[in-house]
């Protein structure tokens, strides 16, 4: 009896070795083929994971003397981007890998040759703003001749049922939502720009241009495709928007302030030590080509999660990435409803490409004056 059990106990042990052996198997199976597919990615768009002294180019002219030239040349804080390894347990966007809540993977395959695809970072409570751009600046009936256009609303997931169901009918009727799997609060807005990255990455490579923006924004759908898309279609790396200069952007440490940032937070992107933050976009209106965006999806798998998304997703990421040609909007837009009408009702050239409107009523105005003034305008041929 006692040798019956003791070869029961041998045979109980062998057992667990190898469900133990097993799944350690298993688990090392998974990690090799995640490292394979980040390696796959990298290499695929030749990704440096750090830059040096000449990453960031001389600022040039937008389009014409209109558009402001910034200068000199910006440089890498290489002490920055050495910083940012030294983690031993790093946290990084969860959109990196969180699944979408609704999709439509289709979006840019319904129709050939996209000019540009435009992401409109929204709030999911927002429901008149998104009509208003489906009506106005994003219609495609408008502008046709022009260009093909695509938008896409970006935004995180809500906690109350009704709310999503009513997205989820706002999404069968359009198809043009992108929800992903966090919540959408003010903190995670670098999850939902993440977000934007991964999927051009995945569906939408084939547009000549990006443009991100808020969901207050009015465009100049027409100055955009006339003036600045023929311009910049063929070039490759290069960023339009307005820069935050070394000095311009101080990082705030006072705790009553909306964008105090913790020590813990800054030590994680290597700026514990720093004063001010690298050159970093405004995110309100920022135009990217499309080659940059895979480069940028990439680097964020070794880039620390910060939640100051401008500084993160317009900052951090292409000082990085490197390479970047930067371009001044900064004469461009304009957050004054009273300057946009006068711009767009006078008898000269206006150059303004968008207007920050935070007035659902004064957007529909906005547009209806860009409306008048481009019909006086001679329109040139269809963009190819």
């Amino acid at each position: 009896m006692s040798l019956c059990i003791a070869v029961m106990r041998r045979r109980m042990n062998s057992l667990r070795f190898l469900i133990f052996t097993f799944g350690a198997c298993f688990v090392c199976i998974i990690m090799v083929f995640q490292y394979v597919q980040f390696i796959r990615v990298t290499t695929r768009f030749q990704l440096p994971i750090t830059c040096n002294e000449s990453s960031l180019n001389t600022y040039q002219v937008l389009v014409s003397s209109s558009f402001e030239t910034v200068s000199p040349k910006l440089k890498t804080n290489k002490e920055t981007t050495d910083d940012i390894s030294d983690f031993s347990e790093p946290i990084f966007p969860i959109m990196l890998w969180n699944k979408y809540i609704l999709n439509n993977p289709d979006l840019c395959n319904m129709a050939a040759n996209i000019s540009i695809l435009i992401l409109v970072k929204t709030d999911p409570l927002n429901f008149e703003r998104r009509k208003i751009i489906r009506d106005t600046w994003s219609n495609y009936t408008y502008f046709q001749h022009l260009g093909i256009i695509r938008t896409l609303f970006l935004m995180g997931k809500v906690q109350k049922a009704e709310v999503q169901q009513n997205i989820s009918r706002e999404f069968d009727e359009h198809l043009d939502i992108l929800q992903g799997d966090f919540m959408d609060t003010y903190r995670n807005l670098t999850n939902k720009g993440v977000m934007g990255l991964r999927w051009i990455t995945e569906n939408c490579m084939q547009a000549k241009m990006v443009v991100e923006v808020d969901d207050d924004i009015i465009l100049d759908t027409y100055n955009l495709l006339q003036i600045v898309y023929p311009k910049y279609q063929t070039k490759i790396r290069y960023i339009l928007c307005n820069i935050f200069m070394d000095g311009n952007a101080p990082i705030v440490r006072d705790v009553k302030h909306k964008w105090y940032v913790k020590d813990s937070e800054l030590k994680s992107i290597g700026l514990l030590d720093k004063k001010i933050y690298p050159p970093y976009c405004s995110g309100f209106t920022v135009i990217l080509a499309t080659d940059l965006i895979p480069a940028m999806f990439g680097i964020a798998h070794v880039t620390q999660f910060f939640w100051v998304d401008d500084v993160y997703m317009y900052g951090l990421l292409p000082m990085k990435a490197g390479r970047i040609d930067y371009y001044s909007l900064s004469s461009n837009y304009t957050f004054n409803y009273q300057d946009a009408m006068k711009c767009f009702s006078s008898t000269s050239t206006c150059n303004i490409l968008s207007v920050a409107e935070s007035k659902t009523h004064e957007m529909r105005s906005v547009w209806t004056s860009i409306e008048s003034y481009h019909s006086k305008q001679q329109i040139p041929q269809k963009v190819k």
